[in-house]
């Protein structure tokens, strides 16, 4: 008798865009992109505080997202529900071109891999379809988000008063990686 495994494949992240992600202080997370056989695809990497317990991540999670702020500076909102551990959340600063190019890969491809980097190291990975009522209100959500400029200032604040009190309750992330340009495209 022989032990087959399935091959999994080879993801490629740009280094210095992962080491940047794991240099900062968690809870954490970040925008990217990953190639997978060829290619691209946006990814969502979290970074919690504590570890997500097995039992939890063998579950899979929740994501969601949803529009935060006032009408006229509204932010995109993501939300991670870890069940029977966790939610975590982080606000994404909407006229960050990184932000729109990678959730509109996402949107294009209906593609995304989420990676939870636990502090012990080990990392569970999920690659997810976004189905179409996903798509369509993220889509629309985009859409508003186009023309809206925030200064960093506005977003800190935002940010600072979101953390005080998450909603959902649970835990914010800090988003990182943010200001890399492209240079978190793999380079191949």
């Amino acid at each position: 008798m022989t032990n087959t495994h399935a091959l999994l494949p080879k993801l490629t992240v740009n280094r210095s865009f992962i080491e940047e992600l794991m240099n900062a202080s968690p809870p954490c997370f970040a925008l990217g992109y990953v190639e997978d056989r060829g290619t691209i695809t946006g990814f969502i990497a979290m970074r919690p505080d504590e570890t997500i317990p097995s039992h939890s991540t063998q579950q899979g999670f929740n994501f969601g997202h949803s529009v935060m702020g006032s009408e006229e500076k509204p932010c995109l909102h993501f939300a991670f529900n870890f069940y029977g551990h966790m939610t975590y959340s982080g606000l994404v600063q909407p006229c960050n071109i990184i932000a729109q190019s990678v959730i509109e890969t996402m949107l294009e491809t209906k593609d995304y891999f989420f990676f939870a980097i636990n502090p012990d190291q080990s990392v569970t990975a999920f690659r997810s379809q976004l189905e179409d009522a996903n798509l369509s209100g993220l889509k629309t959500n985009m859409e508003k988000f186009k023309d809206i400029n925030y200064t960093e200032k506005e977003y800190e604040t935002l940010v600072d008063r979101f953390s005080k009190n998450p909603d959902p309750k649970g835990k914010a992330m800090k988003w990182v990686c943010r200001d890399r340009g492209f240079s978190n495209i793999p380079s191949f």
